[in-house]
């Protein structure tokens, strides 16, 4: 039995880097809306619709999407094109503030790295992390040492 490396190819194995998963709160979402040109929240959905990130949703969460931004069905459906769906097959009862429930819900079955918010106040997002789901702002996610080199990639682009 060989134990060489198939058409020999030589040197060490390198894992492929592992894509950031990010499970978007509805009022990122309305955030990124806004026209400015230093928008976090806009340039963290650009770094999914990009393919840069994978950004998370349940048939919840954009029944709360179509909801908030029932007046832009332009940018709603490019969230639907960009969003990979998830069916959580558990309903949490962990925050207090009942529909936030939702996203802690995709996170945990998409196996996300990060639900980005700006809504950390008591009763909603108010902990650094959820189990192994970290809970962030558009402008902390950004400036994250894993994610500055994908936002630099946005930048060369």
């Amino acid at each position: 039995m060989s134990l060489s490396k198939p058409n020999g190819a030589r040197g060490p194995c390198v894992a492929l880097n592992r894509i950031l998963k990010v499970v978007l709160d509805t009022c990122v979402l309305k955030l990124a809306t806004f026209p400015s040109e230093n928008n976090a929240s806009a340039l963290v959905f650009q770094l999914a619709r990009t393919g840069l990130a994978e950004a998370w949703a349940s048939p919840a969460m954009l029944e709360e999407y179509a909801d908030a931004l029932a007046d832009r069905p332009d940018f709603l459906a490019e969230i639907v094109e960009n969003c990979r769906i998830c069916h959580p097959l558990t309903e949490l009862r962990i925050i207090r503030h009942e529909p936030d429930n939702r996203f802690l819900e995709c996170a945990f079955a998409a196996n996300a790295d990060f639900i980005v918010t700006v809504n950390t106040a008591p009763g909603h997002f108010d902990r650094e992390r959820f189990q192994t789901v970290r809970v962030v702002t558009p402008g902390q996610l950004l400036n994250l040492p894993e994610v500055r080199p994908l936002v630099r990639q946005l930048a060369e682009g």
